[in-house]
């Protein structure tokens, strides 16, 4: 059964965006992190000091995929967005491929009390 949900915690200010999943050990299968910027701009990430395999995917200020890669635990490679973006979400390596999400898909992000989802309609 495809979920395509994402449960996030949202970095939205210069420490969450720096810190963003460093350090941690593990992430629950449909949980990630939203990196929302307050105006586009071609993003950089890296993997340093994270211990997770991960897959980004960049949005443009459309809400629309605009690629999605990937994030080796600990490497100091960058991962760019190539486009304008205000906003990258990071989840576990096979989140996006399992849930059938791809680059030209949308995205809406709601909240539910305290918790923030990412929904990837059809």
């Amino acid at each position: 059964m495809i979920k395509r949900r994402l449960k996030v915690e949202i970095a939205d200010n210069s420490f969450k965006h720096e810190r963003g999943l460093m350090f941690r050990k593990k992430l629950g299968e449909d949980e990630g992190m939203l990196f929302s910027f307050d105006s586009p701009k071609k993003l950089k990430f890296w993997g340093v000091n994270t211990f997770i395999p991960l897959s980004i995917a960049f949005v443009s200020p459309e809400n629309k995929i605009v690629k999605i890669d990937y994030i080796s635990p600990l490497s100091d490679k960058t991962v760019n967005s190539e486009k304008e973006c205000n906003m990258a979400i990071e989840a576990n390596y096979d989140f996006f491929s399992r849930n059938k999400v791809q680059v030209g898909d949308k995205i809406k992000i709601i909240s539910e009390g305290i918790n923030s989802f990412i929904l990837f309609p059809n």
